[in-house]
């Protein structure tokens, strides 16, 4: 509706009737491509059944008009609207809403979401694309106007998701510079307690997730990626006792973790990758009982690890570009057979004097072994590796084995490969690649038993059997 400029022939006071037969009905409201329309009338905001709002494409839309939500409301969603400037604060100080769900999507005009607090009730809160947003809340913890003097402190909103992503001018989540000096008691610039999870990527401005996390016990995930000024995590990671997953990729300029380290208790999942300022790995990695996977990623190389090294109870292990992680795991535990919850081991990129996978023990002369439990197997960028080792044949389990980026790997054992491979796949290693072909080439009877083979990832797939 491109020349719609209101939902009512025009704002009087008996508005309320004109609607009164939706107000009973109507549940949920979507506007599209109304780009003539400019406010919203207040009735709109008067319909009790509604339940959603989408806004969407209406390009002169300003405002909304300052009353709060309707009782029922649970999720609004205001995508490409470019003119609007702000949210209403009456939104967002309405001890009796029901909104859990706000998403906003590519409104350009926005520079925050809240002059104060977040919504009470709010539990998932979605902004995406927003090139002028710089916090969340600019005044956190000042009491919204209509705030009783009993509760004139910050209420700390239910929120449980929080995703940011591509806000480019983003420099902190909820700002501190504004706070009265008078103002006490109160935890500036920390996360809401009951987030579970954190997740912000594209925002190369952000400075600061949060000062502390010493309150914060219900974060399960955290996410950050692609915010490269960012240099410091936020004290009080070790005392986030139900975080599960912490993921970290491509913040080129953190430096470092606090040195409390990592929760103990059900961290799982932990990735760091292309952070090429970070100095160390967090401290205590080998005391995390509970990390299943570990990716440690590209970036400047980091220091060998402690003799401790890694926890043992790893099921999946990803160690890319970091030539001490790699040379210090297998000085200190003498090879990777110690892991012996291992299914999942990917290695590239970290030896390139490596002629033999795996490596040998110079003592004894033969290769040092990997997990008998171990499925996958995925070994890439080794420049000058050249053959395979013969231990490689006693993987029983193995079902899965990826060869990429090995120029001059032309060897496999004389044996050939585990009996239990049921995928293979080689890419960029055109040595071996030629020995594997199936019209003549020198392991093709090695490859027979293995159903499914890729050679060249660009190439149809050989279906054996």
């Amino acid at each position: 509706c491109p020349k719609l400029q209101s939902l009512v022939a025009e704002e009087e006071k008996d508005q309320q009737q004109q609607l009164c037969e939706l107000s009973c009905r109507l549940e949920y409201l979507r506007l599209r491509y109304c780009e003539g329309l400019v406010k919203l009338p207040q009735s709109s905001l008067s319909l009790s059944s509604l339940r959603e709002i989408e806004i969407c494409k209406c390009s002169s839309l300003v405002s909304f008009p300052e009353v709060a939500l309707p009782s029922k409301l649970k999720k609004i969603r205001i995508s490409s609207c470019d003119a609007l400037k702000s949210l209403p604060e009456a939104w967002m100080c309405d001890t009796n809403s029901s909104l859990e769900i706000l998403e906003i999507w590519i409104c350009c005009s926005l520079t925050y979401i809240a002059g104060v607090q977040l919504p009470r009730s709010l539990k998932r809160l979605h902004i995406l694309l927003c090139n002028n947003i710089r916090t969340l809340t600019v005044e956190e913890g000042i009491q919204c106007s209509n705030s009783s003097s009993s509760s004139r402190r910050y209420i700390s909103s239910l929120l449980e998701h929080l995703e940011i992503g591509n806000c480019r001018s983003l420099t902190c989540i909820f700002s501190k510079n504004e706070l009265p000096a008078t103002l006490e008691s109160l935890e500036v610039g920390n996360l809401p307690p009951s987030l579970k999870v954190l997740d912000i990527y594209g925002c190369p401005k952000l400075e600061s997730i949060a000062e502390r996390l010493d309150n914060n016990t219900s974060l399960e995930t955290i996410s950050i990626l692609c915010c490269e000024n960012l240099k410091i995590l936020p004290s009080g990671l070790h005392n986030l006792r139900q975080l599960q997953e912490i993921s970290i990729e491509k913040c080129g300029n953190l430096e470092s973790f606090p040195e409390g380290g990592l929760p103990c208790a059900k961290l799982s999942k932990l990735r760091i990758y292309g952070c090429e300022r970070l100095e160390a790995l967090p401290k205590g990695l080998h005391n995390l009982k509970s990390l299943q996977e570990l990716r440690i990623g590209r970036g400047v190389e980091l220091p060998s690890l402690e003799e401790d090294g890694l926890p043992t109870n790893l099921h999946s292990l990803e160690i890319d570009g970091n030539m001490e992680i790699w040379k210090s795991t297998i000085e200190w535990g003498r090879g990777f057979h110690r892991f012996s919850s291992l299914r999942c081991l990917a290695i590239s990129g970290c030896d390139d004097d490596m002629v033999s996978f795996p490596l040998e023990d110079k003592r004894l002369g033969t290769a040092l072994p990997l997990p008998a439990c171990l499925a996958s197997l995925m070994i890439g960028n080794f420049p000058n590796l050249e053959r395979l080792s013969s231990s490689i044949v006693d993987l029983q389990n193995l079902t899965e084995l990826y060869l990429g980026d090995c120029p001059k790997l032309k060897y496999f054992p004389e044996k050939g490969l585990p009996s239990s491979l049921l995928r293979l796949y080689i890419d960029e290693c055109p040595l071996i690649a030629e020995k594997c072909r199936k019209d003549g080439g020198q392991y093709w009877d090695l490859l027979t038993h293995i159903p499914s083979v890729l050679i060249d990832l660009a190439k149809e797939e050989d279906s054996i059997n």
